[in-house]
C-alpha cells in the first residue's frame, strides 16, 4: 500500500482566485503604467490563459493577437512592474484564500507530511500571496519547498516542474498528492506520475478533467456549505463527503 508523504499546491486558483480578480487586473495596471492601450477583459484573459506563464502569455499576446513588436527586454520590464503592482495587491490583502486550504494544511503538517508549492507564477509573486493569505507560520511550513516561475526549461503542461519537485524532495509520484485547479496543471502532475485533485476555479470551469482522480468545486470547511463533486473517486467509496480531508487524499494515494 502506498503511503502519502507530501501535500503539494499550485498556487494561482487554488490557495486564492488569483487569476481573476489579481493577475488580469495587474497585467492591465502594468499596461496602463506603461502607457500601453490595451486591456485584458474577463473572457479575453481565459483564452490566453491557454499560455502558461505570465511573459509568454504577453509575448503571444503581443506578437500573435495585437501585431506589435515589442522585444523581448520590454516583456521583461512590464513583467516586473506587473509582479510588484500583483505584490502590493497581495499585501493589502485583495485576495482572499480558498476553502479549506489552511486546514488541509494543518492537518497535513500535524501528520508529518511534506508541504510544497509547484506554480509557474513568478517566485516573488508566489512568496507574496502566500505570506500574505497564509501568514509567517503556515508559510515556514512550507521553507525550502516552493518550486515557481523559471526554474525548469518548459512550464506546465510540460511535467518539468514536478519531476523537479519529485528530484529535491526525493519522492516517487505515488507519495504525493496534488491540488491543481486547471487542465494544463492536471496534465503536469500526471505526466510526472502523480496523484492530481482538482479545485475547480473561474477560469477552469468546462475543461478536460477526465484524469483527474478527484475534482471538486473547493476543498470546502466544516460549518460552511458542501462541496459539489464533480468526478468522484472509488477510493472514497460511497461517502458522502461535505468537505476534502487528509484521509481522504490519503485514501486516494493508496489506491
Amino acid at each position: 500500500m502506498t503511503e502519502l508523504k507530501a501535500l503539494v499546491f499550485d498556487c494561482d486558483g487554488v490557495l486564492a482566485e488569483t487569476e481573476k480578480d489579481g493577475h488580469r487586473v495587474s497585467f492591465n495596471r502594468a499596461f496602463k503604467e506603461e502607457g500601453l492601450q490595451v486591456e485584458w477583459g474577463l473572457e479575453e484573459y481565459g483564452e490566453l490563459l491557454e499560455v502558461a506563464g505570465g511573459k509568454e502569455r504577453m509575448k503571444f499576446y503581443f506578437t500573435n493577437l495585437d501585431k506589435k513588436d515589442i522585444s523581448d527586454e520590454f516583456i521583461t520590464k512590464l513583467h516586473r512592474t506587473k509582479t510588484t503592482i500583483f505584490m502590493e495587491m497581495c499585501n493589502k490583502g485583495e485576495l482572499p484564500i480558498r476553502p479549506g486550504i489552511k486546514r488541509l494544511i494543518q492537518e497535513a503538517r500535524d501528520c508529518g507530511l511534506m508541504l510544497s508549492v509547484c506554480s509557474t507564477s513568478n517566485y516573488n509573486s508566489v512568496v507574496a500571496l502566500m505570506n500574505a493569505i497564509l501568514g509567517n507560520q503556515f508559510f515556514s511550513y512550507f521553507e525550502g519547498n516552493i518550486f515557481a516561475g523559471d526554474i525548469v526549461n518548459s512550464k506546465k503542461p510540460s511535467p518539468d516542474i514536478y519531476n523537479l519537485m519529485k528530484t529535491k524532495l526525493k519522492l516517487k509520484g505515488e507519495e504525493c498528492c496534488v491540488i491543481e485547479d486547471n487542465e494544463n496543471g492536471l496534465l503536469a502532475a500526471k505526466g510526472a506520475g502523480v496523484n492530481c485533485i482538482v479545485t475547480v476555479s473561474y477560469y477552469s470551469v468546462g475543461e478536460d478533467f477526465r484524469n483527474a482522480d478527484l475534482v471538486v468545486s473547493s476543498l470546502g470547511d466544516p460549518g460552511t456549505p458542501k462541496i459539489n463533486i464533480y468526478k468522484e473517486n472509488a477510493s472514497l467509496g460511497e461517502e458522502h463527503i461535505s468537505f476534502i480531508t487528509l484521509k481522504h487524499l490519503k485514501q486516494i494515494a493508496s489506491g
